[in-house]
């Protein structure tokens, strides 16, 4: 394909060779619609009965000296699954529409070897932003762009360090993946973007950039104290996204 190449899709963590860094919480796991459960429940019901079907923080942390060894893990095939899927989406392009090129600032995180498993770290952390949303997916698939994220949020932290013994399922996250999935294809299987034809020519990066950046958030503050009445009012806030001089890096600002 022009101007991309095939990126390595191994687990951040395989090719690191050791865990990722110890997470502050992990993500919930995912809960099937109504519609979407019963069809699950049928065709999984060991899975269905093992893990439930409720909203559930998996937030305990293990204690290292009681977690097992690194090794390659089922999960890891997981993310490797999703990282190759993101590769399809951002190089889909509808036929017939005009061509949108894949952003250069997540192209550089997703495929640089060096340091592979800090820019994927980028990459996924960058994601869960909706600026981004054209960078990844052509505006004609815009409505992917949740599940990308989904599908990001899941992966990004390491269930390595997870205490809880269900979370440490060698097959969670592959169901966590399939719900999330599914809930998709139920919420979007009568829109028009589902069946649009796919161009044979892949989208093409806007720029080569020589590193990935640094990305860097900013806080903000969304509501503040008025002096005169000494009441909150709300303050909506935007993103803007610039490189910061003589860095090479890439600041995510929330502005007012």
């Amino acid at each position: 394909m022009r101007g991309q190449g095939t990126p390595n899709f191994m687990a951040r963590a395989v090719h690191k060779g050791s865990p990722l860094p110890t997470p502050e919480s992990f993500p919930a796991s995912p809960v099937l619609r109504h519609d979407a459960a019963s069809v699950y429940k049928r065709c999984y019901p060991d899975r269905f009965k093992l893990f439930g079907n409720r909203e559930k923080w998996p937030t305990k942390v293990g204690d290292q000296a009681t977690l097992p060894m690194f090794r390659h893990e089922l999960r890891h095939d997981a993310e490797s699954s999703v990282l190759l899927f993101f590769w399809w989406i951002m190089l889909a392009a509808p036929q017939g529409k005009k061509s949108v090129g894949i952003g250069r600032i997540i192209w550089s995180c997703f495929s640089l070897e060096e340091q592979i498993w800090l820019n994927r770290q980028k990459l996924l952390s960058a994601l869960q932003y909706n600026e981004f949303q054209d960078e990844i997916v052509h505006p004609e698939y815009d409505q992917l762009f949740p599940l990308v994220k989904s599908m990001a949020k899941l992966i990004q932290e390491d269930y390595h360090w997870v205490k809880e013994e269900k979370y440490k399922h060698p097959e969670y996250l592959h169901d966590a993946l399939q719900r999330v999935i599914l809930n998709f294809v139920f919420e979007n299987k009568d829109d028009p973007f589902m069946d649009r034809q796919k161009s044979p020519e892949p989208r093409q990066v806007r720029g080569v950039a020589p590193a990935a950046p640094r990305i860097y958030v900013e806080s903000c503050v969304f509501a503040s104290s008025s002096s005169t009445q000494g009441k909150k009012r709300k303050v909506s806030g935007s993103v803007s996204l610039s490189h910061e001089p003589h860095h090479d890096s890439l600041t995510v600002r929330f502005s007012p």
